[in-house]
């Protein structure tokens, strides 16, 4: 920087005022629906993904005991009479499917810090497979304790006593709680798909574009696209998820200014991911 006042005040007006026009660019109506859309798509085939895993372990485990079932897009009906469950049915057939959902978020975040410093898209869709997958998991041991579905079968037929299962509840809110703390930073990285700079300024833009927007326009999405059988995992997962995401944007907020790279962005609507998700 120039030693001269003059010159150097000059220099520092033109930079604030590159970075006030760079920001007005960014911040436009039309951004934001493109970054909201694009989220919501990842959201979408996140929930898709993690949903189907689920679905088609139970289904394995249930043939592996050889139980007579059959199973739609969203719902799996057994024709089994009730002296032909036992302890280590009810346990492979109802806790595969979200161990493997646990393995599969560890494995996305793997693939995301590979890619965090990368401006490509698809890291966006690793987070929130990362989120779900979480979300499903530790969500589940609470959910599940307290509605008695899902893995609330394997703890019933463990024939655990109550302090044993709110023990068991309050450990799933416990990891709740430290994924979103440990999740802040990469949620915070993923916004550099968008932008040079997570600041104050742009802070509210696009964290409500990239997450706020859409968690609630892809959960009611998902609603609808199980509706009208609904099950209580998707009923109500929603719910930790959300609280998940509170603590997330408020750590992200107490963080200073996080600096990417000074390379253009282009923001735009990515058609194909869209189209498959249809």
């Amino acid at each position: 920087m120039n030693n001269n006042p003059v010159l150097r005040n000059l220099e520092l007006d033109f930079y604030f005022f590159t970075e006030i026009m760079t920001l007005n660019k960014t911040l436009t109506r039309a951004n934001f629906w493109a970054i909201a859309i694009n989220s919501t798509v990842a959201y979408l085939l996140a929930s898709i993904i993690v949903f189907y895993v689920n679905h088609v372990m139970t289904i394995i485990g249930a043939a592996l005991f050889g139980f007579d079932l059959s199973f739609n897009y969203n719902t799996i009906y057994y024709h089994v009479e009730s002296y032909e469950w036992s302890a280590d049915s009810v346990k492979l057939i109802f806790s595969a499917g979200p161990i493997i959902v646990l393995i599969i978020g560890f494995v996305s975040m793997i693939f995301f810090s590979k890619l965090k410093e990368d401006e490509t898209r698809f890291k966006i869709l690793l987070l929130w497979i990362g989120l779900i997958a979480f979300n499903h998991f530790f969500g589940g041991l609470v959910i599940g304790n307290l509605f008695k579905n899902g893995v609330g079968h394997v703890f019933n037929w463990m024939y655990l006593k109550d302090t044993e299962k709110m023990a068991i509840a309050l450990f799933g809110i416990f990891c709740l709680v430290a994924t979103a703390l440990l999740m802040a930073r990469p949620v915070a990285m993923s916004t550099n798909s968008y932008i040079n700079n997570l600041n104050e300024d742009n802070f509210p833009f696009i964290i409500t574009a990239q997450i706020i927007v859409p968690f609630l326009l892809g959960t009611v999405l998902s609603i609808a696209y199980h509706f009208p059988n609904v099950l209580f995992q998707e009923r109500y997962s929603w719910i930790s998820l959300a609280a998940m995401l509170v603590i997330i944007v408020i750590r992200i907020n107490n963080y200073n200014t996080i600096y990417f790279d000074e390379e253009t962005r282009k923001i735009k609507l990515v058609w194909l991911p869209v189209l498959f998700t249809l």
